[in-house]
């Protein structure tokens, strides 16, 4: 026995030395894991930071981009606006030199047509007054061929 019991000794002491060679390779493998592990998680972090910042940035890119065609488009709209109100205006100007040209010959003929009239009426009362003046001087005439 006591053979057997230091074969059982000796395959103790080899099983626990085993034991700890593994113990110890599977402690530097964990290390090593989480070396790599730690790496990889660093480096991802690092990578995820940097499509953020690109992401961002490309968002800021956008935006600007959008926001100078927006402004394009409201500064196209305003020259548009613009042009139609001056269009208006011009049309509006034109019809109010077209009124004012109506008017002027309708004045212009009402005044042409007063003046006719008047100088009818001017011609009619000088008429009259030398037809009575006449009729006055015959009368007056008739009066003394009478009276003498």
């Amino acid at each position: 026995m006591p053979s057997n019991i230091k074969s059982s000794a000796t395959e103790e002491l080899k099983l626990k030395s085993h034991l700890a060679q593994v113990q110890q390779r599977n402690y530097l493998q964990v290390k090593e894991i989480e070396g790599k592990h730690s790496d990889e998680i660093e480096r991802l972090m690092e990578n995820n930071t940097f499509q953020m910042e690109n992401m961002k940035r490309a968002y800021d890119v956008q935006i600007s981009q959008e926001a100078e065609a927006l402004e394009e488009k409201l500064s196209e709209i305003r020259r548009n606006n613009e042009e139609r109100i001056n269009a208006e205006k011009q049309t509006g100007d034109e019809e109010l030199d077209k009124i004012r040209t109506i008017n002027r010959a309708r004045i212009d003929e009402y005044k042409n047509n007063s003046e006719s009239q008047l100088e009818a009426i001017r011609r009619q009362y000088q008429a009259s007054t030398e037809n009575i003046h006449e009729k006055a001087r015959k009368n007056s005439r008739k009066a003394k061929e009478i009276s003498v």
